[in-house]
């Protein structure tokens, strides 16, 4: 298998609306979506299609995503009414806030946000250099960071939701968040199937939002800007694409590897506990600086291993060698031998 396929294969294109399906759902210009009118089609994704449109009443340019999957999309419009003033309050400026919403006549429901600013992420950053991507990545850990003054934290990761602005600026729909919270407010929410490959394992498990789920949808971001798509597959690659890496030194491959494991890492404990520290490890690895992710750190697996084999892991690392047949002077001996019996009762 050519190295090509192999990289395809590892990270296929987003999977996109049925192409018979989007055409048969494609609005005219000049449709009617509430007091907004169809001005023309833009980028399709995988939750539906973009359109610009036009106020009826006012000199008013905006964006409309089309959802093509009304029980999924159900849900993100509750949301967003819910969280309607949190957002108005969001100073960041990569949070775009939603005009209006509403169903089209066909019953598919639409959100509102202002613009065409720039046009989908998806297809603009396509062109990019890789450090000019990531640097789209640390724009919005950083501004994940400022959810913390309002309790919020990022649910879900809708990739259709992203935007890029003129200046290379990130924008995100003001979408996918929850409370950061010990216990859930009413019923779990589903997730739409655009938000899948940025779901941390224990999102898929059941578990609440969390600093270290957040994480795991910011690193799965860093891969797909790495390799021009989302990663859909963990085996290990997660660096594939010739075109994204070319320019990289081994030893710059190497680093931006060891970043890209620790931040889709399965296990919490294993990840970066929160996009500030996945940020700070971008910023170095930008500056061409060691990082986190490159440092040897004490073994989490040792608290494991002694947990697991009990006061036998104790009884053969100090009682043997302290039992006063070996060479130690008798004083030493008995002090010894009371530290591996007080270990084997911490542990018991």
């Amino acid at each position: 298998m050519s190295a090509a396929a192999r990289f395809s294969a590892l990270f296929p294109a987003p999977a996109s609306v049925d192409a018979a399906a989007s055409a048969a759902a494609l609005l005219r210009s000049g449709e009617a979506l509430g007091v907004w009118r169809i001005n023309a089609a833009l980028q399709p994704c995988e939750s539906g299609r973009w359109y610009s449109v036009d106020h009826s009443l006012a000199a008013q340019t905006a964006a409309v995503l089309v959802y093509q999957r009304p029980a999924e999309a159900m849900p993100v419009l509750l949301r967003l009414a819910e969280q309607a003033g949190v957002a108005a309050g969001q100073a960041d400026a990569l949070f775009v806030n939603a005009l209006d919403s509403g169903v089209t006549a066909n019953g598919l429901p639409y959100i509102v946000l202002p613009g065409p600013m720039g046009s989908p992420l998806m297809s603009a950053c396509a062109e990019l250099p890789l450090r000019q991507r990531l640097q789209l990545a640390l724009q919005l850990c950083d501004a994940l960071q400022s959810l913390r003054e309002h309790g919020l934290v990022l649910r879900e990761l809708d990739p259709g939701l992203l935007w890029l602005a003129p200046g290379l600026q990130l924008r995100l729909m003001n979408l996918g968040l929850a409370d950061l919270a010990d216990e859930p407010r009413g019923m779990p929410q589903p997730y739409g199937t655009a938000v899948q490959p940025f779901r941390s394992p224990e999102l898929q498990a059941g578990a609440l939002p969390s600093l270290g789920s957040e994480a795991y949808a910011a690193g799965m971001l860093c891969c797909w800007l790495a390799n021009g798509r989302p990663l859909r597959q963990q085996d290990g690659a997660l660096l594939q694409s010739i075109t994204s890496t070319a320019g990289l030194t081994a030893a710059e491959r190497v680093s931006l590897e060891a970043v890209l494991h620790k931040a889709v890492a399965p296990t919490t404990v294993l990840r970066y506990p929160s996009v500030r520290e996945l940020a700070e490890d971008l910023r170095a690895w930008l500056a061409g600086e060691s990082h986190s992710a490159l440092r040897l750190t004490p073994m989490p697996t040792l608290a494991a291993h002694v947990a697991a084999n009990d006061a036998a892991v104790v009884e053969r690392l100090f009682v043997p060698a302290f039992d006063g047949s070996a060479d130690q002077p008798p004083v030493q001996a008995g002090l010894l031998r009371r530290v591996g019996q007080a270990l084997q009762r911490l542990i018991r």
